[in-house]
């Protein structure tokens, strides 16, 4: 068998080849899509609400509260706006309202403290929000950053402080109900794109 040497000149262009393929070749790697991310976001919207389950399973929510907090998102919704979602208002939307709830879970953990009550549970929901919206942004970068404040005057008594925690947590339940059906929406758009 005999062996053909390439000469110095072929090596060379065979080397430049594969330098100007090597780019090419990584770029052809599928990228993270739409639906990816938002499969991550229904994973963690939905350990969110396990969160909250949790905690107004040990409430009595049943009680004649009279407590309102206008500060809190608004939740208005018809099941058939769920036929109009829009990846970016949706998207856009759930960071806004996440921030609202942090900053009532901030407030509420605050008070916990103060009044030296278990605070664990109000961590984790605390903790959980902060990782939505982490990934909201590191999913759409362009999202706004929420510049809102939160201005609740102190709790005036225990039971005004059990209210306040009850609706925070009962509003929260409604908003992650909401936006894990609207999620599940977008993911089957992104998956039929896909697909054409």
């Amino acid at each position: 068998m005999k062996l053909t040497v390439l000469p110095r000149s072929t090596s060379f262009l065979l080397f430049l080849l594969l330098l100007v393929e090597l780019p090419l070749l990584s770029m052809s790697r599928p990228a993270p899509t739409h639906k990816d991310g938002l499969t991550r976001l229904l994973q963690q919207m939905h350990r969110l609400l396990t969160l909250v389950q949790g905690v107004l399973s040990n409430l009595d929510t049943h009680l004649p509260f009279e407590h309102k907090l206008h500060s809190l998102p608004i939740i208005h919704f018809r099941p058939q706006d769920l036929a109009t979602v829009e990846m970016n208002t949706t998207l856009t939307q759930l960071s806004s309202g996440l921030h609202s709830f942090k900053l009532h879970f901030d407030w509420l953990l605050h008070w916990e403290d103060q009044a030296g009550l278990e605070t664990h549970k109000s961590k984790e929901i605390d903790h959980q929000i902060q990782n939505i919206n982490n990934l909201l942004h590191k999913q759409m970068p362009e999202l706004p950053l929420p510049n809102t404040t939160l201005n609740l005057p102190p709790p005036s008594s225990a039971w005004d402080m059990f209210q306040t925690s009850a609706v925070v947590h009962r509003r929260l339940l409604l908003f992650c109900d909401w936006y894990l059906r609207a999620l599940r929406v977008l993911k089957l758009q992104a998956k039929q794109t896909q697909r054409q």
